[in-house]
């Protein structure tokens, strides 16, 4: 009996030995944090604040490389396809991971077999803005406009595709409505014509109104998270006004399938504990962004269901995209 034990010992001991190993002398060389946007935007920020932290947290150089193009589909492509050795590490989400699949006629990566999540990072909602001097004065009063005037309503977005244009096709979708979009080529220029009054509304990212909100250029009628969000705490969720829509734009870490279960496990350790940074998380506040760390199996299973929910939506819009 005695001997079975030692004998079991010594094999899993075996098993794990490899795992251990790796762990150990993980990093010994440079971490790539892919960011699949341009530089300067929100996500690129995020991947700049993780990046010297995580930096701290392994004991080695992590550094960003931005590889933008086509909704993010080119980075996320890009990191697919690079070696499971743990150095290639993606920062996207929805507009890659749960997006993508449904709008492009074909990309070439399959956004669950070719990845391993790691964990989430942030989560931060978008909000229902109108033009200071609309109108409408509230949620209940938008509502009564968007299901009595469908198209006549004008809604603008960052494109086609983007969290400000799918948002507001699933809020149509739930409250009946179908309001006109109308694309623009980013968030500035969006909320620009939104000032303008070239529009009528646009549900976008907090950094992208913040500013114009704060000036007296734009209200906000509704936050589209689970909960309040912390920038605009006076302003209640579309899930408060009854309306079941959340819509919370989502970053996280992936690697490419095939990376060693203890390689995931650290990177997912560091970045829990580089997130507990006062600094880190006063920054992605101040862009609207909350810290959600939840891990490899819970992550897999938020971002599986977030694909199912996005599919319905756009095949019911109709998008699709080269």
């Amino acid at each position: 009996m005695h001997l079975r034990l030692h004998l079991a010992f010594l094999l899993a001991l075996c098993v794990s030995w490899p795992g251990a190993v790796i762990a150990q002398s993980y990093p010994d060389k440079i971490i790539r944090l892919i960011v699949p946007f341009p530089p300067g935007g929100v996500v690129d920020i995020t991947g700049r604040l993780l990046a010297e932290e995580l930096a701290r947290e392994l004991k080695g150089t992590v550094i960003v490389e931005n590889k933008a193009g086509a909704g993010g589909t080119i980075g996320a492509e890009y990191a697919a396809r690079a070696a499971p050795d743990g150095y290639t590490v993606l920062l996207s989400g929805a507009a890659t991971h749960a997006f993508a699949p449904w709008i492009y006629k074909s990309i070439r990566y399959d956004p669950v077999k070719d990845f391993i999540p790691v964990t989430r990072v942030t989560e931060g909602p978008l909000a229902l803005c109108v033009n200071a001097s609309s109108p409408i004065q509230n949620l209940d009063e938008f509502l009564k406009v968007l299901k009595g005037k469908g198209d006549a309503v004008t809604y603008a977005s960052n494109g086609n595709g983007t969290y400000p244009h799918l948002s507001v096709e699933l809020l149509g979708q739930v409250v009946g409505g179908k309001p006109l979009h109308v694309p623009y080529p980013g968030g500035g220029q969006a909320i620009t014509a939104l000032i303008g009054n070239q529009v009528q509304l646009s549900q976008n990212h907090i950094p992208v109104v913040l500013p114009h909100v704060q000036s007296g250029r734009l209200r906000v009628l509704a936050t589209t998270g689970d909960t309040r969000s912390e920038t605009f705490p006076d302003v209640p969720t579309l899930k408060e006004a009854g309306i079941d829509v959340t819509a919370s734009a989502w970053f996280g870490l992936f690697v490419p399938a095939g990376t060693p279960p203890a390689i995931v496990e650290r990177l997912y350790q560091a970045t829990a504990a580089a997130t507990k940074s006062p600094s880190l998380r006063k920054r992605l506040a101040a862009q609207g962004d909350a810290v959600v760390v939840d891990g490899p199996a819970s992550f897999k299973a938020f971002q599986v269901a977030e694909l199912e929910k996005w599919k319905k939506v756009i095949s019911k819009s109709g998008l699709t995209l080269q």
